[in-house]
């Protein structure tokens, strides 16, 4: 039997991402069948709490070390990386980002097999998971929010404190600006 650990995000400043919804796991079950399992790590600091796990009878537990493949969103501290295991993170070092050298060689020096998000591609080489539209949405809303601060006129909440993409465009409603230019790139 294959054992698959959602883990705890523990990069710092911490993220609240995950990387798989409580719904996700339950049908990832019923596709493996009786060979897969899954386990939850705790996490105080996850969007989605314990306990919503829980009510979909999933198992949480503190310690995922016995688990075959380690799945994550960001980089995962060194002092973190479980030896001998594979994970599935952005890694940021396919670019040869220099900040994460060492994550890079202490992934090596563990032996561990990492599948980073940002290198799965589909038979056109086309990558299947990255930043999308929404990535877009909350780096144009978070520019707004830096303006405001920027200039103490307005005082818009963070991205990640919003459930749904009305509340953030409800949000953003409440402020008005002064003649201003605007340059996208992507």
């Amino acid at each position: 039997m294959i054992k698959f650990g959602v883990i705890r995000e523990g990069k710092v400043p911490s993220d609240e991402r995950v990387a798989l919804t409580p719904a996700q796991v339950v049908n990832l079950k019923v596709i493996g069948g009786q060979n897969v399992e899954f386990k939850i790590q705790t996490s105080s600091v996850r969007r989605i709490e314990d306990s919503e796990y829980r009510s979909a009878n999933l198992t949480v537990v503190e310690n995922v070390d016995d688990c075959d493949v380690l799945i994550g969103v960001k980089e995962v501290p060194i002092s973190n990386l479980i030896p001998n295991k594979t994970y599935l993170f952005f890694s940021h070092t396919i670019k040869k980002q220099p900040y994460n050298k060492p994550l890079l060689k202490a992934v090596l020096d563990k032996n561990i097999t990492l599948i980073d998000w940002e290198c799965l591609r589909d038979e056109n080489k086309h990558r299947l998971i990255g930043f999308g539209r929404y990535a877009g949405i909350v780096g144009a809303y978070n520019g707004f929010r830096a303006l405001g601060k920027l200039h103490g006129n307005f005082d818009l909440k963070k991205a990640s404190d919003f459930i749904n993409r009305v509340e953030l465009n409800l949000e953003l409603a409440k402020i008005s600006l002064s003649p201003i230019k605007i340059l996208l790139t992507g």
